[in-house]
């Protein structure tokens, strides 16, 4: 099995434990990174949550604290599974944690989310493009054996092109897919000639246009951030270290900017 996004891992290995967790699992996405900004609030999330635990809509109170306390008191005593998808920040999900020992909370997000590591004890699990052999299977299982076997020096190509990121693969293999008669050295030589790759790997659905999923990330960013990731875009190579990205912003290389939208992260805590 090839994993394509944080979501699905979570997914797939929550459904693997669920028997662990007997009186029952929660999941909401909070939309932290989202096509529409609509991030959920915590107080929102809460509401969902006590509903689902049976809570009547007139007895879910209105203060955040209230709601957090109630939801936290209902699952004390049961064993529950909590997967809170695609977080924002540890302040919307700080409430929603169960607090119970019996109680486990999976938490993906695009942020690291140090401050959960900090004062919740979190385990951090920090995914990263895929290996070369994963992505290749990832190719061959939408594609089948014969057509990734009929053209393998294109099929690693597409792949260094691709930065072995899941959606990005997924986005060519889709292409692919709905073409039989396109030959992998077409797309690998459009990846490779195209001034904006990017503009290739196009889906038309916002969820899986990869520049639509990095623009989300970037909106995240503080604005030190953001010039400094546009910045690294003079650099022409693949790779960069401190000292050079600082002398691009023209900063001594001890200076630091906080990223809101750092590499993909699940958590558990």
């Amino acid at each position: 099995m090839v994993i394509l996004s944080q979501t699905t891992l979570a997914l797939q290995w929550a459904h693997r434990v669920a028997d662990r967790f007997p009186d029952g699992q929660l999941y909401l996405n909070l939309r932290g990174y989202d096509p529409g900004n609509q991030v959920v609030n915590p107080a929102d999330a809460l509401r969902v949550f006590l509903a689902a635990l049976g809570v009547p809509a007139e007895r879910i109170p209105a203060p955040l604290d209230e709601r957090t306390a109630l939801y936290r008191s209902l699952v004390a005593r049961r064993r529950v599974l909590v997967l809170l998808d695609n977080a924002r920040n540890v302040e919307q999900v700080r409430p929603l944690l169960p607090g119970a020992s019996g109680c486990l909370a999976v938490v993906t997000s695009r942020d690291q989310l140090f401050g959960l590591t900090v004062t919740e004890a979190a385990h951090p699990v920090v995914l990263t493009p895929l290996p070369v052999a994963e992505a290749r299977q990832l190719l061959t299982n939408r594609l089948g054996d014969v057509r990734v076997a009929t053209e393998p020096t294109e099929v690693d190509e597409i792949i260094s092109l691709c930065g072995r990121l899941p959606i990005a693969l997924a986005v060519v293999a889709a292409r692919a897919a709905t073409n039989d008669g396109f030959r992998l050295a077409a797309i690998a030589g459009e990846l490779r000639e195209s001034e904006a790759v990017l503009d290739v790997l196009s889906g038309g659905d916002p969820a899986t246009d990869v520049r639509a999923v990095f623009s989300w990330s970037y909106q995240g960013l503080s604005d030190p951030a953001a010039r400094l990731f546009r910045l690294l875009a003079l650099h022409p190579g693949p790779q960069i270290g401190v000292r050079v990205a600082a002398s691009l912003c023209g900063r001594p290389p001890a200076w630091s900017v906080r990223t809101s939208a750092p590499t993909p992260t699940p958590w558990t805590g």
